[in-house]
């Protein structure tokens, strides 16, 4: 499922086209939406370069993937 958001401010990055990493403060978050649960699944990077930033959310999203594929909630 793609994103709803089309447009995204300068600390935010789409991640996949269906998950979102966001800076909230001075530390970088990843949030996905789970429509098998009807809500969000969010996790802190903790880190604040964006580009560890990009590969800790592209890991998260493959993690959230593969347990959704396996049948986990």
């Amino acid at each position: 499922m793609a994103l709803k958001k089309q447009t995204f401010e300068d600390d935010e990055i789409a991640i996949f086209d269906e998950a979102i990493i966001y800076k909230r403060g001075d530390y970088w978050h990843f949030r996905m939406w789970l429509a098998g649960e009807g809500k969000y699944a969010r996790k802190s990077l903790k880190t604040r370069s964006r580009s560890t930033a990009i590969d800790k959310g592209k890991a998260a999203y493959l993690e959230l993937y593969a347990n959704a594929q396996a049948g986990k909630k």
